[in-house]
């Protein structure tokens, strides 16, 4: 059992101390008694059940604590690290800074969180900043720096649920039109029925495609940091395959024959050669097709596009599954979180199915099939 003892001071106030599992006492001071008990009866509890937190530990300020959780981040990817490093910059260490760990509490957190919403910064960017904030003080946790999370339960703004656009097939076939080239065309048709992430679709490469099974196997992002472009895996860092339908595979091959012969060749380029840079290409290629293609696309993106292929594989009748291999989501309740409006039809559906499939018995009969059940049911009673 832990030790501990209270004891008054020439000047009146009471000093309460423990011996910890360092082997050394801690004290702290108090002018009420009382106030020296609980705090006392709270570090010996925590001694008796291992939740003791070594006070000099806390010490350590925020920023010094923050650059060494952001550099022990070895296996996210660079874009996710540089996320980091402007949430830090901007919105957090700003005000936690030079603040010791353990003098972050929770009232602490919810005043940022209030005055980040008055600055009128949009939800999704606050929760953002909370997050990054939330998983550094996590760590601190584990650590042993600092007893629980203030972080934790932090009253947060309500997150609009975004508003998905979904493209017919014919305004699919609107807007390829509209594109300058064939390479473009291609590329819009890829991006609405595989279902690519533009980094995915930027980053493929001539070895990846296979038009005879009219497949493409995605394995690779490339994604702009900073003005510069990085290659590495895929958003949840899995290689999958998606299946094209047979006139978008013919429009790639036809696509294929004007790329080179290497397998490392990227099947999409720039004007001037090189990878697909997102917002040149939306710039001066991307936005003034649109305009072309009509008043209902002006305002379509190429993350739209992902959406549209979702759309068309369940009007084609795939199920959550098969689309959610096709997009690449970790598991199947992202992709029913994304698109549960598109199964909402489903139930009724069923309903319908049910009704049919007893509609050769008439009403009469099957309440003389309730009533005849109930019947034997009252005689075995």
């Amino acid at each position: 059992m832990a030790r501990g003892a209270i004891d008054r001071r020439d000047n009146g106030r009471y000093r309460a101390r423990y011996e910890g599992p360092d082997s050394r006492w801690h004290s702290r001071t108090f002018d009420r008694k009382v106030d020296a008990q609980r705090w006392l009866a709270d570090q010996l509890s925590r001694l008796n059940h291992g939740m003791w937190i070594d006070p000099v530990a806390g010490m350590v300020t925020f920023d010094t604590y923050a650059d060494r959780w952001l550099a022990a981040k070895t296996r996210i990817k660079p874009k996710t690290r540089e996320g980091y490093r402007s949430l830090l910059r901007s919105r957090i260490l700003p005000t936690f800074g030079p603040v010791r760990l353990a003098a972050i509490d929770r009232a602490f957190v919810g005043s940022w969180v209030r005055t980040m919403t008055d600055d009128d910064l949009s939800p999704s960017r606050i929760r953002q900043a909370h997050q990054c904030l939330a998983a550094i003080l996590e760590q601190a946790v584990d650590d042993g720096l600092i007893g629980r999370n203030p972080a934790r339960r932090t009253e947060l703004p309500r997150l609009e649920e975004p508003e998905h656009r979904y493209l017919t097939a014919e305004q699919v076939a609107r807007l390829a039109e509209a594109m300058p080239n064939h390479q473009h065309a291609t590329m819009v048709h890829v991006l609405a029925y595989g279902g690519l992430r533009w980094g995915e679709m930027a980053a493929l490469r001539r070895n990846r495609v296979d038009i005879l099974r009219r497949r493409i196997q995605v394995s690779e992002s490339v994604t702009e940091i900073g003005g510069r472009l990085a290659f590495g895996t895929t958003k949840t860092h899995q290689t999958r395959t998606v299946h094209l339908p047979s006139f978008v595979a013919d429009m790639l091959g036809r696509h294929l024959q004007d790329v080179g012969d290497d397998p490392e060749t990227l099947v999409f380029t720039a004007p001037k050669g090189g990878p697909l840079r997102y917002v040149n290409t939306r710039r001066r290629i991307w936005n003034p097709a649109r305009t072309q293609a009509g008043d209902d696309l002006v305002d379509i993106t190429p993350h739209d596009l992902r959406h549209t292929c979702a759309s068309l594989m369940r009007a084609a009748g795939a199920d959550i599954k098969a689309i959610q291999q096709q997009l690449g989501h970790r598991d199947a309740t992202i992709t029913l979180n994304t698109y549960t409006h598109l199964f909402e039809g489903d139930l009724a559906n069923i309903m319908n199915r049910l009704d049919q499939e007893n509609a050769s018995k008439t009403r009469p009969e099957r309440v003389l099939e309730m009533a005849g059940g109930v019947t034997k049911l009252s005689a075995r009673g």
